[in-house]
């Protein structure tokens, strides 16, 4: 953090950063959420400085693949389990991960959208800075996971529609809650035009528009 701090663009800074969750941290989903916690601030104070945002793009990468390896491994173990009717111990613990991994999924489009919030905020705070365009343009933000995610909140919510293999395992009372709360306005293109247009009309500085 110092040497990121004393040099802009500091790659290799960040890139050792990597290198130690990968081989300390493990990439578990509680480091990954830390760090994205950890260098909100960083990078709200070096706008202009595209390596901070380099770093959470690769944590929210690195999330997104946590998760939908986590899913694979669950479903993996609940087919198992189906066929083994004995092994009733692994059978509850697959139930646990289950909810776990079932609570870190639905966490992961607020975290996208936490962090496209925050590039809204820093665009609004200060104008013309093309790396806070880039890192929310980036396709970590626009990946299929989310967008499958986000575009049929509904149907993703409408729990009497689930298949029956899904059922069967339930549903959480986080799960409840968000079937009960409003429809949220869609993450597409509409959205974009109307926030650039925005921008464009309140900039001062026509090098900046």
């Amino acid at each position: 953090s110092e040497a990121a701090g004393r040099y802009p663009s500091n790659y290799n800074a960040w890139s050792h950063r990597i290198w130690v969750l990968q081989h300390l941290g493990k990439l578990t989903v509680k480091v990954l959420l830390d760090e994205l916690s950890s260098t909100k601030y960083w990078v709200s104070m070096h706008v202009s400085d595209h390596s901070g945002f380099h770093y959470r793009q690769f944590l929210l990468k690195s999330l997104i693949g946590r998760t939908v390896t986590d899913n694979n491994v669950l479903v993996q173990n609940q087919i198992i389990n189906e066929q083994n009717p004995s092994l009733q111990k692994e059978e509850e613990s697959a139930g646990a991960e289950a909810a776990c991994a079932e609570e870190q999924s639905m966490d992961l489009p607020c975290h996208l959208q936490e962090e496209l919030e925050l590039c809204t905020e820093l665009i609004d705070s200060y104008p013309g800075h093309e790396t806070l365009w880039c890192h929310s343009g980036d396709e970590t933000l626009n990946n299929s996971h989310y967008s499958r995610a986000t575009r049929p909140m509904a149907q993703a919510m409408d729990v009497d529609g689930l298949n029956e293999s899904s059922s069967k395992q339930g549903y959480t009372q986080e799960t409840k809650r968000l079937k009960r709360a409003p429809m949220q306005d869609c993450l597409g293109p509409e959205m974009e035009y109307r926030f650039i247009d925005k921008v464009l009309s309140t900039c001062r500085d026509a090098d900046q528009a």
